[in-house]
């Protein structure tokens, strides 16, 4: 038997502020933080914050941790009590296409150390096929950590899917 694939489901105000604040920062790379809640091993993203590192360049991002706690304090803050969303994982963005560095996995690892569930690292590099790539840390019995790929499903379409060019249309 077979398990179904790992996902990391996004929704559209999450989708919208890390493509939004990569186009803005490109060629540098940018990150910040991902908020929403765990089902199973699959995160759904709610809510992406964005981090500005300090030294970023257009192959390195480094958040700024004071900055990161404060904001992560600040919309944490606003939530209702019984509000299930919460921190969940990291994301940054590539200016070419690439998963994450070893770096990358090495700090998300670190991080699932200290969780209680699984920690979503999302890689954002436009340009590519598929420019989002996603992996999913998670501590197991012992303190062993496990990664898996994660399927990453970004928000359906507002709009609709072009149908056929109309009959005598002029073809592009």
């Amino acid at each position: 038997m077979t398990r179904p694939a790992i996902r990391i489901e996004l929704c559209r105000e999450a989708y919208e502020a890390i493509t939004s604040a990569t186009a803005e920062h490109l060629p540098v790379e940018t990150g910040g933080l991902l908020l929403g809640y765990r089902e199973d091993a699959n995160v759904l993203v709610t809510h992406a914050l964005v981090i500005d590192g300090e030294g970023a360049s257009t192959h390195r991002y480094v958040r700024d941790d004071i900055r990161a706690n404060v904001l992560l304090a600040a919309f944490l803050a606003q939530r209702a009590d019984d509000d299930p969303t919460g921190y969940v994982g990291e994301w940054h963005s590539h200016p070419a296409p690439s998963g994450p560095s070893q770096t990358d996995v090495a700090a998300m690892h670190a991080t699932a150390r200290a969780s209680d569930g699984p920690i979503a690292l999302l890689v954002y590099a436009p340009g590519g096929a598929d420019p989002f790539f996603g992996l999913i840390v998670r501590r197991q019995r012992f303190g062993r950590l496990s990664s898996k790929k994660a399927t990453v499903l970004p928000p359906p379409s507002r709009f609709e899917a072009l149908g056929p060019l109309p009959e005598g249309a002029p073809d592009g």
